[in-house]
């Protein structure tokens, strides 16, 4: 085992799965760069191509929960296209103005507002909104195990 690119994974993957409670880092592409970082340490060679290539799908899958986690719960809860624009919007809204964890609040309370602006009643209003959040809340469990799948491909590269 070299111990120097386990520790600089190690250190990369800290940093990502704080990324996953803490938007305001990236936290799955923390743990890639991590990964290339490590497997260059290594030897491409040595390390595999194949584990690389895992771990950047992996990478993708994460990013694009990032954007559609909030429009599928929005959507599965009866949320309108103002809805779902509101829930992206509020998240962004809510990460800049609120960091770390306002990009939740922020899902939430954008899905609300812009219901309530395009003329739906509250009840069906909060309801979309709720759909926001645990979209949201989703994603994070969802990249909390694709993390999770990375460590189990590119640990075991450096052991």
């Amino acid at each position: 085992m070299a111990i120097l690119p386990f520790i600089i994974f190690l250190l990369f993957y800290l940093i990502a799965l704080a990324g996953i409670i803490l938007p305001v880092l990236p936290g799955v592409p923390i743990a890639l760069a991590g990964a290339i970082i490590a497997a260059w340490i290594v030897g491409f060679q040595e390390f595999g191509l194949t584990p690389l290539i895992i771990t950047l799908i992996l990478t993708i899958l994460a990013l694009a929960l990032d954007y559609v986690a909030a429009v599928i719960g929005a959507k599965r809860y009866g949320a309108s296209r103002a809805g779902v624009w509101g829930s992206i919007l509020g998240s962004l809204a809510g990460l800049f103005f609120f960091p770390p964890f306002g990009f939740l609040l922020g899902a939430i309370i954008g899905a609300i507002l812009l219901e309530l602006l395009s003329g739906r009643v509250f009840d069906e209003a909060v309801r979309s909104g709720l759909g926001a959040l645990l979209g949201t809340l989703g994603g994070v469990v969802a990249k909390l195990f694709i993390l999770v799948a990375m460590g189990l491909v590119v640990f075991p590269r450096l052991l």
